[in-house]
């Protein structure tokens, strides 16, 4: 089925985009496999009104120019992947509140000299918040060895909701 602009926006209702910026382990070199960010709240998801919504959108700014593969993996309540700078650790039981995962691939970037950018779209990573929550939670897998600030990578998600 093919759905123009104007329909789309009546089937998926309201949309937003919102910032996150990743608390990283400043100053220690990753390795492959290792917990880049611990998991982080994304606040506002739930806008009350949606029956469930999608993750359409990610557009990545690495302000210190790593340009460094990770994935990112979206869950619906507050467990943790493992510790920062050391191998992923989550249990199967946790593992199960994952949504979706967006890998950022090197590939992906675009050097802009100080700085580099990263854009992914049509992701559809459908989601529900948790019973009673308005958040979910962003935790991010190094797929590299790059060394960041405490706030080196910044997020914009963009999401879609369905009423």
């Amino acid at each position: 089925m093919v759905v123009n602009q104007e329909d789309f926006h009546k089937l998926m209702g309201a949309g937003q985009v919102l910032e996150l910026t990743l608390s990283l382990d400043a100053g220690n070199v990753y390795a492959d496999g290792d917990v880049l960010a611990a998991t982080q709240e994304l606040e506002n998801v739930d806008i009350g009104m949606a029956v469930c919504g999608l993750i359409q959108s990610i557009l990545v700014l690495d302000v210190d120019d790593q340009a460094q593969a990770f994935d990112l993996v979206f869950l619906d309540s507050n467990v943790a992947l493992g510790t920062e700078n050391a191998a992923v650790s989550i249990s199967d039981a946790n593992a199960a509140k994952i949504v979706g995962v967006v890998e950022i691939a090197t590939g992906d970037y675009v050097d802009l000299a100080g700085s580099q950018i990263a854009h992914k779209e049509n992701l559809g990573i459908q989601f529900k918040c948790a019973s009673g929550e308005t958040s979910l939670w962003v935790g991010a897998i190094s797929r590299g060895t790059g060394t960041y600030t405490a706030s080196g990578i910044k997020l914009k998600i963009g999401i879609w909701y369905g009423l």
